[in-house]
């Protein structure tokens, strides 16, 4: 008979607690906050959690980071040039409906605005870092003060894509800004690709994966009713799944480039078709870049090195052998999706293999929108020389399955990650 402390019943509880809070999302409320259907699209969203007071005694010193990019426009031409080529088309044959007009009107405009910007950051995802940078200066000031001669310094480190580089631009820009005193160096070196875009796994299984998705969509999403909707003619329209997920994703995208004030055309969408293809997309990610049974593992396992990168650096930290403030890091959802699965952190790491049940474990929109952002900030107990770490991720706390929580044990916390990627 096999028996088990109670410290290892606690912490198999805290694993479970920490894995499989997710809430899954019903058509109606798809349907009435519709801009959440776009998955990893869905533009930053700030939801304040729930207060967690610093322990007493203790003070916030150090910040480590990783962020993804804030909103953007889709990286290819493709994404715009399809589905406009194809209601162009029904509209020099004369066969749009009044919907599908003000359809291809709107289109026109999205494909006119991102001409040669394919894949570049928008206007609010430049906003979108300036104001997460603002509020975590806000939240911890002692970690950002140069009073009475204190020395904050700060390092950057980017992957070599512009919309990467262009994110950590802003969200130093807003530092700088609230305290020009800032000692700041930034960099977007290959040398540093290693751990900031490690995905070789990745890659190795996108094709495979997509494959997955694309036989879901399928058998999930009807185009029937939509084509009738938009087009007198519906074989005036070469491939109508196709183009029902391609207008999907152009209503998707609308939010990232709300400069334009256009508003995004979901109303041609039934809630149930607006579902399905919220599923199916949500599938799509989950089996591309998340902890699926089927793919997942070997992805995982690629953000070793980032959080050991972020294990190693802080210890430097806090042993006094660096005098930096806050080491932050941009890069894409392909990386902070299997960073957060490899830290386990609430609603991130759920291993399912049915596609049926990855709406339920998973949601690409809450755990990777537009600028992502997981967080480690470190305190200290000058009494004691104790340190807590509390990790947030989209600014609110990311249980973590560790006793201790919110505010780790540095000790316990640092045993843990390298367990992870070890």
């Amino acid at each position: 008979m096999r028996y088990f402390t109670l410290k290892t019943r606690l912490l198999a509880l805290l694993l479970l607690a920490a894995t499989c809070a997710v809430a899954q999302p019903t058509p109606a409320e798809l349907a009435a906050r519709p801009e959440r259907s776009a998955s990893i699209y869905h533009s930053y969203e700030f939801l304040p959690g729930p207060a967690a007071p610093v322990p007493a005694g203790y003070k916030p010193f150090y910040i480590s980071h990783y962020g993804r990019h804030g909103s953007r426009y889709h990286s290819t031409e493709a994404a715009y040039a399809e589905p406009l080529a194809a209601l162009r088309k029904a509209a020099e044959a004369g066969k749009l409906t009044p919907k599908g007009r003000e359809v291809l009107a709107k289109v026109e405009a999205l494909a006119a605005d991102a001409e040669k910007r394919y894949g570049d950051l928008s206007p609010r995802g430049v906003q979108e870092h300036r104001g997460i940078a603002e509020r975590m200066y806000a939240a911890y000031p002692e970690v950002f003060s140069t009073a009475k001669g204190r020395v904050c310094r700060i390092e950057s480190r980017s992957t070599q894509v512009p919309r990467c580089i262009l994110s950590m631009a802003a969200f130093n820009e807003r530092l700088k800004e609230l305290n020009p005193a800032i000692s700041a160096t930034r960099d977007a070196s290959a040398r540093d690709m290693g751990y900031l875009a490690n995905g070789p796994s990745l890659k190795a299984s996108r094709k495979a994966a997509g494959e997955v998705a694309d036989s879901l969509t399928r058998m999930r999403v009807n185009p029937d009713r939509l084509m009738k909707s938009l087009v007198t003619d519906p074989s005036c329209i070469d491939e109508p799944l196709e183009l029902m997920n391609e207008l999907f994703m152009l209503a998707s995208i609308t939010q990232d480039v709300s400069h334009l004030g256009i508003d995004p055309f979901y109303e041609i969408f039934t809630e149930e078709e607006l579902y399905k293809l919220w599923e199916c997309e949500n599938a799509r990610r989950y089996l591309i870049m998340g902890p699926s049974a089927r793919f997942g593992d070997p992805i995982v396992a690629d953000a070793g090195p980032l959080l050991r990168n972020i294990v190693e650096t802080a210890d430097k930290v806090v042993e006094g052998k660096s005098d930096l403030s806050a080491s932050l890091r941009f890069g894409h959802d392909t990386y902070v999706v299997p960073l957060l699965a490899l830290l386990r952190a609430e609603g991130t790491a759920n291993r399912v293999e049915l596609l049926d049940d990855i709406a339920a474990a998973w949601n690409a929109q809450t755990v990777t929108p537009m600028g992502t952002n997981v967080q480690f900030i470190f305190f200290r107990n000058a009494k004691t020389g104790d340190v807590r770490v509390r990790v947030m991720h989209n600014e609110r706390d990311a249980n973590l399955p560790v006793a201790g929580g919110p505010y780790y044990p540095w000790k316990e916390l640092k045993k843990y990650c390298e367990s992870r990627y070890r």
